[in-house]
């Protein structure tokens, strides 16, 4: 039986080329760390057999700066020939694209998701867009509320690339959380209502060749492994933490339940906030 997801992103990279305060996937502490593609491609070609993909993310860190990101590309599309594919950047790195990467963008119709963080990048971005690009005509202008900046422009270019730039200025919370003596933890919420608090319960996360339910379950442990000066956690989350076990094909080859696997609430949901807080955010 073939299952399908609606979205799913591939996080190949903790290298980011900024540091953004409250980054979720805590890209601002300079953790080290790549996909090793070659080692999972061919798992990733077994997925694509036994799930159906509708929309696909490659993000990181800053996907740009993966060694390998033309490789993933042209493999993620041969795989999922169908799907609508996006990197996910920062669109900093725009201008210094290459002509071979330039074209594989262009070739397997990639759309570029920039996440503009700041309000100074977005003439130059939109210079970068065009001159690799060709022009931008606008599709679609939304806004959250009426002559504010946050929102999200589409485009349509030249070369019949979609690029989509988000204005988005604030973040919330991350899971983690300062201690009396300057180190880290994560929550300690009913995970039940952080899970029905969550926006981004639905942004699968392929890893090392398994599905993780969220890119929390990617990135802290290896963060904690990296880094374990930073944090101050209890024991009991730490044995959480080491509980969690993501997707596997063997999970779908013997008929487990993806939908309960992917979309229910797990215990390690008490890592994040039960609700949201908002700060300006702050790029170096």
């Amino acid at each position: 039986m073939i299952n399908r997801l609606n979205y799913a992103e591939f996080y190949i990279t903790n290298h980011c080329n900024i540091s953004c305060s409250g980054c979720n996937r805590f890209n601002n502490y300079k953790f080290s760390g790549s996909e090793d593609w070659d080692s999972y491609c061919n798992i990733y070609k077994e997925w694509s057999s036994l799930l159906n993909i509708d929309h696909i993310a490659i993000l990181g860190g800053e996907p740009l700066l993966h060694p390998k990101l033309k490789q993933i590309l042209n493999d993620v599309r041969s795989f999922w020939p169908n799907a609508t594919i996006e990197i996910t950047t920062n669109g900093l790195l725009i201008e210094r694209i290459k002509p071979d990467l330039l074209q594989c963008l262009i070739d397997n119709n990639i759309q570029i998701y920039c996440s503009l963080h700041h309000p100074d990048w977005e003439e130059k971005i939109k210079k970068s867009m065009i001159d690799k690009f060709g022009n931008l005509e606008l599709l679609e202008k939304k806004r959250i509320i009426e002559n504010n900046p946050a929102g999200v422009d589409k485009f349509l270019t030249d070369t019949k690339n979609k690029i989509v730039l988000e204005y988005t200025y604030y973040f919330h919370q991350s899971a983690l959380v300062k201690t009396k003596n300057n180190k880290f933890t994560v929550h300690n919420s009913n995970y039940e209502k952080a899970h029905s608090n969550c926006d981004m319960k639905h942004s699968f996360h392929f890893f090392k060749g398994d599905l993780y339910k969220c890119g929390l379950m990617v990135t802290l442990p290896q963060i904690l492994e990296q880094k374990p000066e930073m944090f101050d956690i209890e024991k009991q989350q730490l044995n959480l933490l080491n509980e969690y076990t993501p997707v596997t094909l063997e999970h779908i080859k013997s008929g487990a339940d993806l939908h309960d696997m992917l979309y229910s609430p797990m215990p390690q949901c008490e890592f994040c906030p039960e609700e949201y807080h908002y700060h300006e955010i702050s790029t170096e």
